[in-house]
């Protein structure tokens, strides 16, 4: 169990959710990719109801060992003992996965340059808060931007910590994404990062080496107008 803790996992124990996790991804005859299967206990509910392909990464050998041995016979499911932020994301339809807490930042911004129709995600509650906050909250940031302009995100439900083993000290959330399609260079990636450095300040001290005359708060400033200053800027 220290294990698991120190790779921040924490395995999903009541078969309600799951199931419900599965219905919600919709996966009959599609082709599916789950982060970070564990012990396979959303793979079996996946596998359940009949994708055309199921394709999981796991970095532990050990479960990525169980899950060959278990679905020895199964055609369906491809298993890669991989860390998912190393791999080549493959082209699917459906995303899913109760995903580490500690590399959810790092694996939705792998994402954004994969393609697929729509994902779901088990993250915790704080991040998927912010992920769906509006200018002026006080957990409005960079992640919010920039995961509402690669994403259409929706937060679906709470899920409480004593559902998980071990017990994490958080909630965890469920959340749908949909990619909008919309790329951004690095130098307006770069920009984004830069106003909210300096979320409190104006535009015009947040960004003070390109002389900006602009005295909106960037905390009040809406997704697309991080991306309006962005591309101003880029193409300036």
């Amino acid at each position: 169990m220290k294990r698991f803790k120190k790779l921040g996992q924490v395995f999903l124990n009541n078969p309600q959710i799951l199931e419900r996790e599965a219905e919600l991804a919709n996966v009959q005859g599609k082709v599916v990719l789950e982060i970070g299967p564990g012990d396979g206990r959303l793979t079996e509910k996946l596998l359940a109801r009949n994708p055309k392909k199921l394709i999981v990464v796991e970095m532990d050998t050990r479960f990525a060992q169980l899950l060959k041995e278990k679905y020895a016979y199964e055609e369906r499911l491809e298993i890669i003992n991989a860390d998912f932020l190393e791999v080549e994301v493959p082209i699917v339809d459906v995303i899913v996965g109760n995903i580490p807490y500690y590399i959810s930042s790092p694996i939705i911004f792998k994402l954004k340059d994969s393609k697929f129709d729509y994902a779901f995600l088990m993250v915790q509650k704080e991040f998927a808060a912010k992920m769906v906050a509006k200018p002026n909250d006080k957990n409005y940031g960079r992640l919010t931007v920039t995961s509402q302009i690669f994403f259409n995100v929706e937060y679906f439900r709470t899920i409480p910590k004593n559902f998980f083993s071990p017990i994490p000290k958080v909630d965890s959330a469920l959340i749908k994404l949909q990619p909008t399609g919309v790329k951004l260079s690095e130098f307006e990636e770069d920009i984004i990062r830069k106003l909210f450095q300096h979320k409190n300040k104006t535009i015009r001290n947040a960004l003070k080496d390109y002389e900006i005359e602009d005295n909106r708060r960037v905390r009040t400033l809406t997704k697309e107008e991080c991306l309006e200053i962005a591309r101003k800027l880029a193409n300036f």
